[in-house]
């Protein structure tokens, strides 16, 4: 008997106690078979399954039960010391003859004291799970609570949990508000949405405080040492369950051996998927790309940028790397890099000088200039975004922020003091040294391309600073930490206070006595008097959402909608001049000002306008960090797409940051998704897919950063999607949903339609209400920014959706949703690219030229012309690209499919995709199979009758070409 197993021997010694769519006019999609089921979302138990539940361990006392692949309860320990503070517990499990056993150890920080909890979980019947616990301390400890934590999942939701405490019945609905289960329960009876009911029983009866989960607790306020805390849980579940007592023993998905190892060398030599004689070098050959109303032209046509980031010292890789990313590049149709955080640090940061954030360290920018100009010669061009935000900045910059001190310490000549999230906007000494910054790269000549940064044409954006927004959350923050700050922004703050309402009297009228010192609880001062110059303006998007202003905050709303105005201008002025020094230092191209949110309505608003006013929109979004089987494709104009709701009518729009965050599956959706909705039928500009680094090929294992470009389900379909990007495979939407903003009534509290903003930070979902992010589906949406107050007219889908999907104005896509959060897909039919891509098996999908039949649940399929100026009817070669999932090999996730619960090692398999696809056009097609670099093999297909079956078990590829 091991340890944990002889620890655990007190379990005998124990004190007691398919939618079926309606045909369209013209060529659509109709179901031809029933959906082929390969994966755990696509095998719903049976009424007569003799398992409907699966309980499982997916690391340390972890339980997780769920049904039908959704989660049914969970069970895991939590821990906090002294005064809430959070106790980390680290400990692993282990199959020991069918039962979960192991132990967690933590230290709670407060008083140091080591702490132990074993536990044993088994199924000793087939529909209860029992689970065992033993606490102990080294020695007496105060403590806040140790509990098992339980979480119904959503099926409880609005049902009442009844809990028996001593003779006492108490009924508690789901999710458990702060009220508690009772201070001895012995039993909780809760009821699913099919009526089945779980019962809970605790041995010896628990206190069970409440705050969304329920709180078993094993101790509470003092632990005292070498004194076993024991209890055991029993879960009865209305059902049979299968039991996983560790991740090693949960069955692989169905059909993952035949998955297939990804075999891409990172090659940069000819091949049928390149695209490399489609970018015009080097960068800027004709002059640079300029903002012409809602576009960016160069040469005198319509540019369309597909890139990708670059982060940190990556930026400045040595040449060997810098020559092969240019080529890795150009050879998949990335035509611009944004160079991000460069200057961000020093060493692995960036290529900050050790002791100033205003100069360059020359060995790193001489990697730099060698990068950009390797980039210029494929014809790539840069966007610089110098460093993450909050500025960082070390000894020799106190020479320009005298008050640097305020924000710490900086200890050591490489160390840096960070300055607030913020505060850029208020300080015009921090201004000051985020211009300079700049300019003096602007004037540095790049001796690898002989032109300073500044006249470069390859150097076509700059962007003023990254993701910060003085109306963000942050905005009070710079001023709680400065006194040189509040003594500055008071007096400018009481300067604009008085030019608006000519004196202190005057100032109460208007704002209310209740409104003065009202943020004391805020950590601000009191004693506030126009006359003194020690107003400040306070507030985050919270205190001016419109909701709070009429209600909680309805007692300063004057004071709060004053605040916003006077840092919207704060905001617009520092762009303004940073504007003019560039401008001043040469720089001709494109600037953007930043690239963030600022919560919904009025703040959200002000600060679109502040960037509005400088040039290009440009916005960040990511997706399905929280869900690895999250899909975009269930409900249209969700997730990252929905960043198209901050498109402003007669500007350029960005998206300089997306991807599907690891360990999400279903990374091929996205560009996908951008490539046809975002840069085709919204008309967006430029698209940056976020990651921090690459090695100039593709990744070896998954799942070694959270952004990562370079993995083959979604580096792998850039040969399809980068081709029609470039192409304008996909016409621009000829109708347009408008929502019109009156700037000045914002400032009033006025605003014609609801805005709604859901943010999880880099997360967010954007929606209105006259017009739904749907529309994005359909119609170009955009924000009108309008000279006086306008209604916002609801934007009518009804015409739209009237056969069942979603389809756009130009007729060229088809938005299938599904209600289901996995599910729905889309067809692209365009004169050059035709595809479907998503949850389609089973669907027949004709086209003008081309009907495509997937018979995998999940992929992207294309049939693409492989020349710049081809169509599916002239093109001499075809490209066909079927993507679904990657995997690393032993990978393993929940049997839900939301969450990994193993990342696996090298190599990457791939999901082999399985479809039937029929050509219609004249001659006799032949195909050829490619290998994983797009070279052509000896390998070919047969096409009768321009027929083909692709399936990627027997092809072990997803590249075909289609040679006439």
């Amino acid at each position: 008997m091991s340890q944990t197993a002889d620890a655990l021997h007190f379990a005998t010694h124990r004190e007691r106690h398919p939618r079926t769519e309606p045909s369209t006019a013209g060529r659509t999609c109709r179901p031809v078979l029933a959906l082929l089921c390969g994966s755990f979302l696509c095998q719903p138990a049976s009424a007569t399954d003799a398992r409907p539940f699966t309980a499982y361990m997916p690391g340390g006392a972890q339980v997780v039960v769920s049904r039908q692949g959704e989660d049914y309860l969970g069970m895991n320990v939590v821990a906090w010391g002294p005064n809430w503070a959070y106790l980390g517990l680290s400990g692993s499990s282990q199959n020991e003859q069918g039962a979960g056993v192991g132990t967690l150890t933590g230290k709670i920080g407060a008083t140091g004291v080591p702490i132990r909890i074993a536990f044993r979980m088994t199924r000793p019947a087939p529909q209860r799970l029992q689970l065992e616990y033993e606490l102990q301390a080294e020695q007496d400890t105060d403590l806040t609570y140790v509990v098992v934590e339980l979480s119904p999942g959503k099926t409880f939701e609005g049902r009442d949990a009844v809990a028996r405490s001593q003779g006492q019945v108490t009924s508690v609905p789901c999710p458990f508000a702060r009220r508690g289960l009772g201070d001895r329960v012995d039993r909780v009876e809760i009821t699913d949405a099919a009526g089945g009911v779980a019962t809970i029983g605790f041995d010896p009866p628990c206190e069970i405080p409440t705050d969304g989960a329920a709180r078993v607790v094993l101790a509470k306020d003092r632990l005292g040492g070498r004194v076993a805390r024991r209890l055991t849980v029993t879960v009865d579940l209305p059902g049979p369950t299968d039991w996983y007592p560790s991740v090693a023993d949960l069955p692989d998905e169905p059909g993952i051996a035949a998955w297939y190892p990804w075999q891409a060398t990172g090659d940069t030599g000819p091949s049928a998927i390149g695209l490399d004689d489609w970018l015009d070098r080097p960068a800027g050959k004709y002059g640079r790309i300029v903002r012409q109303g809602d576009k960016l032209v160069y040469n005198d046509q319509p540019i369309k940028l597909w890139g990708l980031n670059l982060c940190y010292g990556a930026c400045a890789p040595d040449k060997e790397l810098a020559d092969q990313r240019a080529a890795f590049y150009r050879k998949y149709g990335v035509n611009s890099v944004r160079l991000h955080k460069y200057a961000d640090g020093s060493g692995w940061a960036g290529i900050q000088s050790r002791d100033s954030f205003v100069q360059l360290d020359p060995d790193g920018l001489d990697r730099m200039d060698y990068q950009v100009a390797k980039l210029k010669e494929a014809g790539i061009y840069v966007k610089l975004s110098a460093h993450f935000g909050t500025q960082k900045l070390g000894p020799a910059d106190k020479q320009y922020v005298p008050f640097l001190d305020e924000f710490g310490t900086s200890r050591g000549r490489d160390a840096r003091i960070e300055t607030p999230h913020s505060a850029v906007h208020y300080s015009p000494e921090l201004q000051g040294v985020q211009i300079l910054q700049m300019v003096n790269l602007l004037q540095h000549r790049n001796p690898y391309t002989g032109m300073t940064y500044a006249q470069d044409p390859a150097i076509a954006f700059l962007e003023i600073i990254n993701e910060q927004s003085i109306l963000f959350y942050s905005s009070m923050t710079p001023l709680k930490a400065s006194s040189t700050l509040r003594r500055q922004v008071g007096q400018r703050f009481g300067d604009w206070l008085n030019k608006k309402y000519g004196g202190h009297e005057q100032l109460v009228a208007a704002w209310g006595k209740a409104a003065f010192d009202s943020f004391v609880g805020e950590g601000f001062p009191g004693g506030e008097h126009l006359d003194q110059k020690n107003i400040l303006p306070l507030g985050n998007p919270w205190f001016w959402d419109p909701s709070q202003l009429s209600g909680s905050q309805a007692f300063r709303r004057q004071r709060l909608l004053d605040s916003l105005q006077f840092l919207y201008q704060l905001q617009c002025d520092f762009f303004q001049r940073y504007v003019a020094a560039v401008r001043g230092a040469g720089y001709e191209g494109e600037i953007l000002s930043s690239n963030w949110q600022a919560g919904r309505a009025y703040s959200h608003f002000a600060n679109l306008h502040s960037d509005y006013l400088v040039g290009t929109i440009d916005r960040h979004n990511y997706f399905g960090s929280d869900r690895a089987n999250a899909s975009m494709l269930a409900r249209a104009g969700s997730g990252m797409l929905s960043s198209g709701m901050q498109q402003v009518a007669d500007r350029p729009f960005m998206l300089s940051e997306w991807i599907h965050v690891f360990p999400n599956e279903r990374g091929v959706e996205g560009p996908a998704i951008i490539g046809a909705y975002g840069l085709g039928l919204q008309g967006w500009d430029v698209s940056y897919l976020f990651q921090n680094r690459d090695n100039g090929g593709f990744n070896d294992r998954i799942g070694r950063d959270q952004w990562e470009v370079t993995a083959p389900q979604v580096w792998g379909v850039f040969p399809a999607v980068a081709r029609h990007v470039h192409r304008g495979d996909v016409r621009e939407a000829d109708l347009t949903a408008v929502r019109n903003v009156h700037v000045p009534s914002l400032f009033e509290g006025r605003l014609s339609f609801e805005d709604r903003v859901a943010q999880g930070y880099d997360d967010k979902e954007l929606d209105s209400s006259q017009v739904s992010a749907r529309a994005l589906a359909v119609a170009r949406s955009v924000i009108a920014f309008t000279d006086e107050y306008a209604e916002t007219p609801v934007f009518d889908l009804a015409p739209y959706e009237r056969a069942g999907p979603l389809v756009s104005s130009t007729r060229q896509l088809r938005w299938h949703e599904r209600k289901a959060d996995a599910g729905g897909y889309f067809t692209m039919n365009t004169p050059g690219t035709a595809a479907v891509v998503g949850f389609a098996a089973g669907q027949r999908c004709e086209f003008d030229r081309v009907t495509i039949e997937p018979h995998s649940p999940f992929a992207a399929v294309y049939v693409t012309a492989r020349e710049p100026a081809a169509t599916l009817d002239s093109s001499r070669e075809l490209l066909i690209v079927a993507l679904a999932r990657a995997r690393n090999t032993g990978m393993k996730f929940s049997p839900a499919g939301d969450r990994m619960l193993d990342r696996g090692e090298a190599p990457i398999m791939i999901e082999p995709v399985k479809a039937k696809i029929t050509l219609r056009r004249p001659g006799v097609p032949r195909v050829v199979l490619l290998d994983h670099d797009g070279r052509i093999t000896d390998r070919s297909l047969a096409a009768e009758g321009g027929e083909l079956r692709i399936d990627g078990v027997r092809d072990q590829t997803p590249y075909y070409l289609v040679r006439y």
